[in-house]
């Protein structure tokens, strides 16, 4: 939920905001009394998932006890004795199905270019991840399963790094559109997080795609993106443009468990 002075605060920063942007928040004041990071629509599927489906498959001391500290085996074992039922693995697989995904958590095109089954994929991930000690502070899974981070909190909310966000923030620019329009040559772009946008592209799409970066990027310029359920890979697909940056980070899953794998490229001289 918000706090109490959610509202205030927006009423002291309103101002400062772009004419599109205060009028949408003063329209949607719902969404800030309720917390905003609770009001996305991935965020209204997981709470659906938590307080609908949930109950019927583990209570909350189970849960607590999935979430506890303890060692790998403790957790493997656990896991394997007292989660893994029948009825989660239904439940699981029904809830995160292509169809009821595609639904209510995400939209159909994110889905389009899917070949794979979406229920078995995901619970695949969870799998693995459920058995290793390391989902114990994964803060994405605690909010899964309880509405909150728990003791673990993703970096931007932690207060050590107030101070170094706060002293660069006015070098963020925010801007509205596809990125398309904003790889130009004379942005000049050396570093680029694409997250996972190239799950919703056709093979067409992300061969036009690369060649926009190799058109605009400057060499030796590097990239970063995710693959879920699409295999989509610079290095891999067009042979010479890109290699991988960084091996071992390509392995990274962080606490985007759900992810296949986490991608780093240099664009090649």
């Amino acid at each position: 939920m918000g706090t109490p002075h959610s509202k205030d605060y927006f009423e002291n920063i309103k101002k400062q905001l772009s004419p599109a942007c205060r009028k949408y928040w003063e329209n949607h004041t719902k969404y800030i009394a309720q917390g905003m990071i609770h009001s996305g629509k991935f965020e209204h599927y997981f709470r659906l998932f938590r307080n609908s489906l949930m109950p019927f498959i583990h209570s909350k001391s189970t849960i607590k006890t999935l979430l506890d500290k303890k060692t790998e085996l403790e957790q493997i074992t656990f896991y394997n004795t007292k989660w893994n039922t029948s009825r989660w693995q239904l439940l699981f697989k029904l809830f995160f199905s292509k169809f009821v995904l595609g639904r209510f958590g995400r939209t159909k095109a994110y889905l389009n270019q899917v070949e794979i089954s979406v229920a078995n994929f995901l619970y695949d991930q969870a799998d693995k991840h459920l058995q290793h000690s390391d989902c114990q502070s994964n803060y994405f899974l605690h909010y899964i399963f309880t509405g909150n981070f728990g003791g673990q909190l993703p970096f931007y909310l932690r207060k050590e790094n107030f101070g170094r966000i706060k002293e660069n923030i006015s070098a963020l620019k925010l801007k509205q559109g596809l990125i398309q329009e904003f790889i130009t040559e004379e942005s000049n772009f050396k570093y680029c997080n694409f997250s996972n946008i190239f799950e919703y592209m056709s093979k067409e799409e992300f061969s036009k795609f690369q060649q926009l970066l190799l058109k605009n990027l400057p060499n030796g310029a590097i990239i970063s993106y995710w693959n879920l359920m699409v295999d989509r890979v610079f290095s891999d697909t067009f042979e010479g443009t890109f290699s991988l940056y960084n091996q071992a980070k390509t392995q990274l899953t962080d606490n985007g468990f759900f992810y296949k794998r986490f991608i780093t490229e240099m664009k090649n001289e």
